[in-house]
């Protein structure tokens, strides 16, 4: 039998059936999370305790290109691990990792048309900013699980599905802004406290730092994978049977 009914969910829904998805299934989202974003943690850590941007910028940098490609194959990753719970089958790192980069070419046309106009529209004004990035929110989702010709059709997809429901896609954002805040900030302050105690603690107190905010990464795609199965239940009368179909899997019995 499948986890749970494909339904309408408010934006609490959603962020509660988030959190359920990650804490019953965290060995394989943050398996995923290590596989993609381990290498550019460990830079942006290193580079931390090194002296800071300013002396390891060509690290710096490289860190944040592969950690923008981590957090796409990790989106496309959670993608399937969340579907595959819907349809009562047991997620499967191999098989989620697999799917990532099988889907490759498209989450990349997808996430970086989607990253573009995002910055663009930003470039002209905050606000218009915020609402292009609210109606692209789930371009990804879009492009990696609908049969579309190619994955920048997913950025026309997710700004269709939104209508209507960009103010929700607002909330969810703000949401998962403020978690990453208070996760940062707090062990951060842990990490000043470590330092100030006895400076030896620094280098692990940085790491834990890190590993925590790994779990941040397959959370937002959670959050934003749910929001996509939302709008098209409401929308298109989506159900576990087009799921199954789009992905390929049979549901659980």
């Amino acid at each position: 039998m499948a986890t749970t009914q494909l339904r309408p969910m408010s934006m609490g829904e959603i962020l509660d059936a988030a959190f359920a998805l990650l804490r019953r299934h965290a060995g394989v989202f943050f398996g995923i999370a290590i596989v993609c974003q381990g290498v550019p943690t460990a830079l942006s850590l290193f580079v931390q305790v090194s002296g800071g941007a300013t002396q390891h910028f060509g690290l710096y940098a490289l860190g944040q290109v592969l950690s923008m490609f981590g957090y796409l194959l990790v989106t496309t990753a959670s993608i399937r691990v969340v579907s595959q719970a819907y349809l009562g089958q047991d997620p499967n790192m191999a098989e989620g990792l697999s799917f990532a980069f099988g889907k490759l070419g498209r989450t990349l046309n997808a996430g970086l048309g989607a990253g573009i106009l995002v910055i663009l529209a930003m470039l002209l004004f905050i606000i218009p900013g915020i609402v292009v990035a609210c109606g692209l929110a789930v371009a990804v989702q879009a492009a990696v699980l609908e049969p579309l010709t190619s994955g920048s059709q997913g950025v026309g997809r997710s700004w269709r599905l939104t209508n209507g429901f960009k103010w929700k896609s607002f909330g969810l954002f703000c949401v998962v802004m403020v978690l990453f805040f208070i996760v940062v900030l707090g062990i951060g302050i842990g990490v000043a406290i470590a330092v100030a105690t006895y400076q030896p603690l620094v280098i692990p107190a940085v790491i834990a730092l890190g590993l925590v905010s790994l779990f941040l990464y397959p959370f937002t795609s959670c959050v934003f994978t749910l929001f996509y199965y939302d709008l098209r239940v409401r929308k298109e009368a989506f159900d576990l049977e087009l799921l199954s179909r789009d992905l390929g899997i049979a549901a659980g019995a």
